[in-house]
C-alpha cells in the first residue's frame, strides 16, 4: 500500500470538509447502487443469448503460455483437452527445460493420448513481456487459421469451443474474446482476488460491453490468423503489459470487428497473501490508468462504499449514509450473485459477507494506481508508458540480458 497516497487522500478529505465529502460519498454510493442493477441486467443481456446452432466449426489452435505449476494447473489444462469439438490443436509454451509445468503436460499426454498436444521449450525473446515471448516461440508450429490465446489459470466447459467460435460466422469479425469470472477458493486472500474479478471488474466489463464498447480480455481471445498477422502479430504485443488491450485495439484499427463470445470462462486465483494481492491489484490499476486515464478517473464513482466509510471514519456517524452503505452492500452482493448466475455459475453466499473488505482493498489499489507508472511483474520492475508499453525501470538481471532481445 502506498501510504503517501492514502495520506494525501486523507488531507484532501479534511480540506474539503465534512459537507463536501459527505455529499461526494452519498452521490457515489447512489451511483454505485444504480450501476450494480445495470451490471446485472447487462450480464443477462450479454450472456443469456444463444446463437443459432449448425454453423461451421473451423479447426482451432490453442496457444497456452506456462510458467511454473499454478494452483489446479492440471485441471485447468485438462478442461481444454476434453473439448467436444471436431478438430483442435494445443500448443504449450515454456521458456525453460526445468519448468515444473512440463511434468503437468506429461501427465496430460498420458491421460489424453488422442489429443493433438505439442510442447515448445525456448527462451528466445522478442520483447519484455514474458508471456508473449513464450507463445511467440510456439506460434510457428500452429496448424490452424483460427487461434485461441488463453492464460494458464483458465478453466472451460466441454462445449466451450463450440460456443466460442460462433461470432466468426461473420467474416467481418476479426477477434472475439470471452468474459471471465473467478472461482471462489476457501482462503481469505483467494476470496479477495475472486471478488476483485466477480464484484468489480466483471460487472464493469459487462456494462461496457452492453453499451457498445468493444475490447479484448486476455483470459480467452480468439482471432483469425490472417488478421493477427496483419496487425503485426506477437511483435506488436511484445513490449506491452496489457497485451490483450493492445491486440483488441490493433484489430479494430485494422478495420475488423471485435466481438464478445456468448460463453464465460473461469479463472482460478493463485493468491496466497495480502502482499501478493495488493501487488497484483496495484499493477492492474496502474495499467488501466495508463491505457484509459479518463475512464480510470471516472471509476471513482464506483467506490461509493469506500468513500462512505471514509466519511464516517473522518467526520463521525451519519445515519443516512450508514443506511445507504448497508443497502449498497446488499445490492452489490445481489448483483455479484446475479452476474455469476447469468454466466452459468453458482456463487457461494458466505464469501459475499466479505465484500466490504474487498471494496476497501479495491479503493486502496485505485489510489495506488496514481502513485507512479512503475509496476513489479514476475520479479522485474517496469515503467509503463502509453497504451501499456513496458520498459524495464531497473534491475541488473534483466537489463544485462537486454542484448538477447531482437529488435
Amino acid at each position: 500500500m502506498d501510504w503517501e497516497i492514502l495520506g494525501l487522500f486523507s488531507l484532501v478529505a479534511f480540506v474539503l470538509g465534512k459537507s463536501a465529502l459527505l455529499l461526494a460519498a452519498q452521490a457515489c454510493a447512489v451511483f454505485s447502487t444504480l450501476f450494480s442493477f445495470v451490471a446485472a441486467a447487462a450480464a443477462f443481456r450479454m450472456l443469456g443469448r444463444r446463437g443459432p446452432t449448425g454453423y461451421p466449426l473451423p479447426p482451432v489452435t490453442i496457444l497456452k503460455p506456462l510458467k511454473g505449476e499454478d494452483r489446479e494447473l492440471y485441471a485447468n489444462l485438462a478442461s481444454f483437452c476434453v473439448q467436444d469439438y471436431p478438430s483442435f490443436q494445443i500448443l504449450f509454451a515454456v521458456s525453460s527445460p526445468d519448468d515444473p509445468a512440463l511434468g503437468v503436460i506429461a501427465r496430460l499426454r498420458d491421460a489424453f493420448p488422442s489429443c493433438d498436444i505439442e510442447v515448445v521449450v525456448s527462451s528466445h525473446r522478442i520483447g519484455w513481456n514474458p508471456k508473449i515471448n513464450n507463445i511467440a516461440n510456439a506460434y510457428p508450429y500452429a496448424k490452424h487459421q483460427l487461434l485461441l490465446l488463453s492464460d494458464s489459470d483458465i478453466r472451460v466447459a466441454p462445449d466451450f469451443l463450440r460456443r466460442a467460435v460462433a461470432p466468426f460466422r461473420d467474416p467481418k469479425v476479426g477477434l472475439a474474446s470471452c468474459f471471465y469470472r473467478s472461482s471462489v477458493p476457501s482462503d481469505l486472500w483467494g476470496i479477495m482476488e475472486a471478488h476483485s474479478v466477480n464484484a468489480q471488474f466483471l460487472p464493469q466489463a459487462l456494462a461496457a460491453g452492453a453499451f457498445g464498447m468493444r475490447f479484448a480480455m486476455g483470459a480467452a481471445i480468439l482471432v483469425r490468423r490472417e488478421v493477427f498477422d496483419a496487425t503485426g502479430g506477437f511483435r506488436n504485443l511484445a513490449d506491452h503489459l496489457a497485451d490483450d488491450f493492445a491486440l483488441g485495439a490493433s484489430v479494430a484499427e485494422a478495420g475488423y470487428r471485435v466481438e464478445f463470445c456468448e460463453v464465460m470462462v473461469e479463472s482460478v486465483p493463485d493468491i496466497s497473501s495480502a502482499a501478493a494481492l495488493l501487488k497484483h491489484q496495484t499493477r492492474w490499476s496502474r495499467t488501466i490508468r495508463i491505457c484509459n486515464p479518463a475512464g480510470y478517473c471516472g471509476s471513482v464513482l464506483l467506490h461509493g462504499f469506500s468513500l462512505s466509510t471514509a466519511s464516517l471514519a473522518f467526520f463521525g456517524w451519519d445515519a443516512r449514509l450508514a443506511a445507504l452503505m448497508l443497502s449498497l452492500w446488499g445490492v452489490k452482493a445481489l448483483a455479484t450473485w446475479s452476474v455469476s448466475r447469468a454466466g452459468g455459475a453458482r456463487m457461494p453466499l458466505l464469501p459475499l459477507l466479505l465484500l466490504p473488505l474487498s471494496e476497501w482493498l479495491a479503493f486502496a489499489a485505485w489510489l495506488s494506481g496514481f502513485r507512479s507508472n512503475e509496476v513489479l511483474w514476475r520479479g522485474q520492475l517496469y515503467t509503463i508508458h502509453s497504451r501499456g508499453r513496458l520498459v524495464p525501470a531497473r534491475g541488473p538481471l534483466d537489463v544485462a540480458t537486454a542484448a538477447t532481445v531482437e529488435p
